[in-house]
Protein backbone atom coordinates (compact mmCIF):
# COMPACT_ATOMS: atom_id res chain seq x y z
CA UNK A 1 0.00 0.00 0.00
CA UNK A 2 2.98 2.27 -0.10
CA UNK A 3 2.20 2.99 -3.66
CA UNK A 4 -1.21 4.42 -4.73
CA UNK A 5 -2.13 4.30 -8.31
CA UNK A 6 -2.46 7.47 -10.27
CA UNK A 7 -6.18 7.20 -10.84
CA UNK A 8 -6.77 6.72 -7.16
CA UNK A 9 -4.77 9.85 -6.35
CA UNK A 10 -6.94 11.87 -8.72
CA UNK A 11 -10.13 10.49 -7.15
CA UNK A 12 -8.96 11.33 -3.63
CA UNK A 13 -7.99 14.88 -4.67
CA UNK A 14 -11.37 15.46 -6.22
CA UNK A 15 -13.10 14.19 -3.09
CA UNK A 16 -11.11 16.51 -0.86
CA UNK A 17 -11.82 19.45 -3.14
CA UNK A 18 -15.54 18.68 -3.05
CA UNK A 19 -15.51 18.52 0.75
CA UNK A 20 -13.74 21.88 0.93
CA UNK A 21 -16.29 23.51 -1.37
CA UNK A 22 -19.14 22.03 0.61
CA UNK A 23 -17.82 23.41 3.91
CA UNK A 24 -17.19 26.82 2.45
CA UNK A 25 -20.13 27.49 0.18
CA UNK A 26 -22.77 24.80 0.23
CA UNK A 27 -23.18 24.03 3.93
CA UNK A 28 -26.60 25.29 5.26
CA UNK A 29 -26.29 28.16 7.72
CA UNK A 30 -28.02 28.18 11.08
CA UNK A 31 -31.19 30.22 11.63
CA UNK A 32 -29.55 32.28 14.33
CA UNK A 33 -26.76 33.27 12.04
CA UNK A 34 -29.25 34.32 9.37
CA UNK A 35 -31.29 36.41 11.85
CA UNK A 36 -28.15 38.04 13.17
CA UNK A 37 -26.96 38.82 9.67
CA UNK A 38 -30.35 40.15 8.44
CA UNK A 39 -30.67 43.93 8.73
CA UNK A 40 -33.21 45.10 11.26
CA UNK A 41 -36.29 46.76 9.71
CA UNK A 42 -36.36 50.50 10.11
CA UNK A 43 -38.83 51.60 12.77
CA UNK A 44 -41.33 54.22 11.68
CA UNK A 45 -42.79 56.60 14.18
CA UNK A 46 -46.57 56.75 13.76
CA UNK A 47 -47.90 60.21 12.98
CA UNK A 48 -49.70 61.79 15.87
CA UNK A 49 -53.44 61.27 15.67
CA UNK A 50 -55.64 64.24 16.27
CA UNK A 51 -59.36 64.78 16.05
CA UNK A 52 -59.14 67.24 13.11
CA UNK A 53 -57.99 66.80 9.56
CA UNK A 54 -54.71 68.44 8.48
CA UNK A 55 -55.16 72.22 8.03
CA UNK A 56 -58.55 72.29 9.81
CA UNK A 57 -57.16 73.89 12.95
CA UNK A 58 -55.67 76.83 11.00
CA UNK A 59 -58.93 77.30 9.11
CA UNK A 60 -60.89 77.44 12.36
CA UNK A 61 -58.57 80.15 13.70
CA UNK A 62 -59.09 82.18 10.49
CA UNK A 63 -62.89 81.89 10.81
CA UNK A 64 -62.76 83.03 14.45
CA UNK A 65 -60.70 86.09 13.47
CA UNK A 66 -63.19 86.92 10.73
CA UNK A 67 -66.09 86.77 13.21
CA UNK A 68 -64.20 89.03 15.60
CA UNK A 69 -63.54 91.55 12.79
CA UNK A 70 -67.25 91.63 11.86
CA UNK A 71 -68.28 92.14 15.49
CA UNK A 72 -65.78 94.98 15.89
CA UNK A 73 -67.03 96.66 12.71
CA UNK A 74 -70.67 96.39 13.84
CA UNK A 75 -69.87 97.90 17.24
CA UNK A 76 -68.04 100.78 15.58
CA UNK A 77 -70.99 101.41 13.27
CA UNK A 78 -73.43 101.49 16.19
CA UNK A 79 -71.27 103.92 18.08
CA UNK A 80 -70.96 106.16 15.02
CA UNK A 81 -74.77 106.18 14.60
CA UNK A 82 -75.30 107.03 18.26
CA UNK A 83 -76.65 103.52 19.00
CA UNK A 84 -73.91 102.28 21.26
CA UNK A 85 -74.88 99.17 23.26
CA UNK A 86 -74.10 101.15 26.41
CA UNK A 87 -76.47 103.99 25.49
CA UNK A 88 -79.62 104.18 27.64
CA UNK A 89 -82.82 102.98 26.02
CA UNK A 90 -85.71 105.34 25.41
CA UNK A 91 -88.76 105.19 27.61
CA UNK A 92 -91.13 103.96 24.89
CA UNK A 93 -90.78 100.24 25.44
CA UNK A 94 -86.98 100.29 25.51
CA UNK A 95 -86.69 101.32 21.87
CA UNK A 96 -83.83 103.70 21.18
CA UNK A 97 -84.69 106.85 19.29
CA UNK A 98 -82.72 109.80 18.01
CA UNK A 99 -84.13 113.22 18.85
CA UNK A 100 -83.87 116.24 16.67
CA UNK A 101 -84.81 119.78 17.52
CA UNK A 102 -84.32 121.16 14.02
CA UNK A 103 -87.40 122.72 12.43
CA UNK A 104 -87.89 124.29 9.02
CA UNK A 105 -86.87 127.90 9.24
CA UNK A 106 -89.58 130.52 8.85
CA UNK A 107 -92.34 127.93 8.64
CA UNK A 108 -95.37 127.45 10.84
CA UNK A 109 -97.68 124.48 11.13
CA UNK A 110 -99.08 123.23 7.85
CA UNK A 111 -95.98 124.27 5.88
CA UNK A 112 -97.02 127.96 5.67
CA UNK A 113 -93.93 130.15 5.39
CA UNK A 114 -93.64 133.26 7.55
CA UNK A 115 -90.67 134.54 5.59
CA UNK A 116 -91.13 138.02 4.06
CA UNK A 117 -91.51 138.36 0.29
CA UNK A 118 -88.69 140.30 -1.34
CA UNK A 119 -89.56 139.94 -5.02
CA UNK A 120 -90.09 142.97 -7.27
CA UNK A 121 -93.45 143.60 -8.90
CA UNK A 122 -96.98 142.67 -7.80
CA UNK A 123 -97.34 139.63 -10.05
CA UNK A 124 -94.01 138.15 -8.91
CA UNK A 125 -95.00 138.80 -5.28
CA UNK A 126 -98.29 136.92 -5.72
CA UNK A 127 -96.49 133.97 -7.28
CA UNK A 128 -93.98 133.96 -4.40
CA UNK A 129 -96.82 133.97 -1.85
CA UNK A 130 -98.39 130.98 -3.58
CA UNK A 131 -95.09 129.07 -3.51
CA UNK A 132 -94.73 129.83 0.20
CA UNK A 133 -98.29 128.59 0.88
CA UNK A 134 -99.44 131.86 2.40
CA UNK A 135 -103.09 132.92 2.56
CA UNK A 136 -103.71 135.70 0.04
CA UNK A 137 -106.21 138.56 -0.14
CA UNK A 138 -106.01 140.39 -3.45
CA UNK A 139 -108.45 143.23 -4.17
CA UNK A 140 -109.30 144.12 -7.72
CA UNK A 141 -110.36 147.78 -7.61
CA UNK A 142 -111.33 150.68 -9.84
CA UNK A 143 -110.10 153.99 -8.51
CA UNK A 144 -113.03 155.72 -10.17
CA UNK A 145 -115.54 154.18 -7.70
CA UNK A 146 -115.95 155.05 -4.01
CA UNK A 147 -116.35 151.42 -2.94
CA UNK A 148 -113.04 150.47 -4.56
CA UNK A 149 -111.24 153.30 -2.83
CA UNK A 150 -112.74 152.24 0.51
CA UNK A 151 -111.68 148.62 0.04
CA UNK A 152 -108.21 149.80 -0.91
CA UNK A 153 -107.93 151.75 2.38
CA UNK A 154 -109.30 148.87 4.47
CA UNK A 155 -106.86 146.42 2.94
CA UNK A 156 -103.92 148.51 4.19
CA UNK A 157 -104.89 147.67 7.79
CA UNK A 158 -105.66 143.96 7.41
CA UNK A 159 -103.49 141.71 9.62
CA UNK A 160 -100.83 139.53 7.97
CA UNK A 161 -101.13 136.93 10.76
CA UNK A 162 -97.46 136.85 11.66
CA UNK A 163 -96.32 136.69 8.06
CA UNK A 164 -98.64 133.84 7.06
CA UNK A 165 -100.92 136.09 4.98
CA UNK A 166 -100.26 138.39 2.05
CA UNK A 167 -102.47 141.27 0.83
CA UNK A 168 -102.43 143.25 -2.40
CA UNK A 169 -104.62 145.75 -4.25
CA UNK A 170 -104.40 145.93 -8.05
CA UNK A 171 -106.43 147.66 -10.78
CA UNK A 172 -109.22 145.60 -12.33
CA UNK A 173 -107.76 146.50 -15.74
CA UNK A 174 -104.70 144.33 -14.93
CA UNK A 175 -106.71 141.21 -14.06
CA UNK A 176 -105.30 139.33 -17.07
CA UNK A 177 -101.89 139.30 -15.38
CA UNK A 178 -103.27 137.33 -12.42
CA UNK A 179 -104.61 134.26 -14.16
CA UNK A 180 -102.85 132.16 -11.52
CA UNK A 181 -105.39 133.62 -9.05
CA UNK A 182 -108.50 134.05 -11.19
CA UNK A 183 -108.33 130.73 -13.09
CA UNK A 184 -110.96 129.20 -10.81
CA UNK A 185 -113.07 132.29 -10.05
CA UNK A 186 -114.71 134.84 -12.34
CA UNK A 187 -114.01 138.48 -11.47
CA UNK A 188 -116.12 140.95 -13.50
CA UNK A 189 -116.70 143.97 -11.27
CA UNK A 190 -114.73 146.20 -8.91
CA UNK A 191 -114.26 146.02 -6.07
CA UNK A 192 -113.83 142.24 -5.72
CA UNK A 193 -111.57 140.69 -3.08
CA UNK A 194 -110.28 137.20 -3.92
CA UNK A 195 -109.21 135.09 -0.91
CA UNK A 196 -106.82 132.17 -1.61
CA UNK A 197 -106.00 129.57 1.06
CA UNK A 198 -102.58 127.78 1.37
CA UNK A 199 -103.92 124.95 -0.85
CA UNK A 200 -104.72 127.53 -3.60
CA UNK A 201 -108.50 127.31 -3.26
CA UNK A 202 -110.12 130.66 -4.03
CA UNK A 203 -113.29 132.40 -2.80
CA UNK A 204 -114.59 135.95 -3.43
CA UNK A 205 -116.05 138.95 -1.64
CA UNK A 206 -117.92 140.97 -4.29
CA UNK A 207 -118.57 144.62 -3.55
CA UNK A 208 -117.63 146.69 -0.52
CA UNK A 209 -115.74 144.89 2.29
CA UNK A 210 -114.24 146.19 5.50
CA UNK A 211 -111.11 145.18 7.40
CA UNK A 212 -112.92 142.84 9.77
CA UNK A 213 -114.55 140.82 7.03
CA UNK A 214 -111.34 140.45 5.05
CA UNK A 215 -109.40 139.41 8.14
CA UNK A 216 -112.04 136.83 9.06
CA UNK A 217 -111.91 135.32 5.59
CA UNK A 218 -108.09 135.13 5.78
CA UNK A 219 -108.28 133.48 9.21
CA UNK A 220 -110.70 130.89 7.82
CA UNK A 221 -108.38 130.26 4.89
CA UNK A 222 -105.46 129.64 7.24
CA UNK A 223 -107.54 127.10 9.18
CA UNK A 224 -108.74 125.30 6.07
CA UNK A 225 -107.93 121.60 5.95
CA UNK A 226 -105.93 120.21 3.02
Amino acid sequence: MSQVSRPMQIALGATLLLLAVWFVALRPKSQNAEEAAAPAPAQTTPAPVSGAAPGTEGLARAVDKAHQAVTTANDAGERAAGNSPDAPAASNGGVKSARTSAKPAHHSSGGISTKPIHTHGPVASVRAALRMHKAIAIAFVDSATADSRAVDRELLHVSHFGGRAFTLSVPLADIADYGVITSTVEVTVAPTVVIVDPQRRATMIVGAADRGEIEQRLADALKAKP
